[in-house]
């Protein structure tokens, strides 16, 4: 009877033990969706997007407090197409925030954008963590994560 009872609970767990998160988490990262998010969360677009609607870097660092704020010739332009000047918020054109691209590979994934701007690299004046993402964004990502990799654990489940 026991014998009965445990097979089908065995194929359950042995259906578990066969994920292979890593492969699932890539999965995730190549979507389309997760790229888009990872880059909103850096760039603009969500109320914690970190360089356009809080001014800092991944460090969680108000770029203004880093590289100083905007000549009044920048705020003067960002005033005309009504962008805030009460912080730095490295978007002038758009065109910094449009290069953002996020490079899965198995084990993670890396944010990877062109820093060059008119002649200047952006990371020699405000730092290299100006690409990336700060903890409070880290811990969406990982809730991202684990959203759909306990869907697929379901799926699984169901599938034994």
């Amino acid at each position: 009877m026991a014998g009965k009872f445990f097979k089908p609970l065995r194929e359950l767990l042995e259906a578990v033990i066969k994920l292979d998160v890593d492969s699932i988490a890539l999965d995730i990262s190549r979507t389309s969706t997760f790229k888009k998010l990872v880059i909103t969360l850096n760039t603009e677009g969500l109320p914690t997007s970190q360089l356009f609607e809080l001014g800092e870097d991944s460090e969680g660092r108000r770029l203004d407090d880093i590289g100083g704020g905007y000549t009044l010739f920048t705020i003067y332009e960002k005033l005309k197409f009504n962008q805030p000047i009460d912080r730095v918020t490295l978007k002038d054109t758009g065109e910094f925030y449009r290069t953002f691209d996020v490079i899965p590979f198995k084990g993670g994934f890396n944010i990877i954008a062109d820093t060059l701007k008119d002649g200047e690299d952006l990371e020699d004046r405000w730092g290299d963590e100006i690409v990336g993402l700060n903890e409070n964004n880290t811990n969406i990502i990982v809730e991202f994560y684990k959203e759909r990799i306990l869907e697929q654990v379901r799926r699984n489940i169901k599938g034994t």
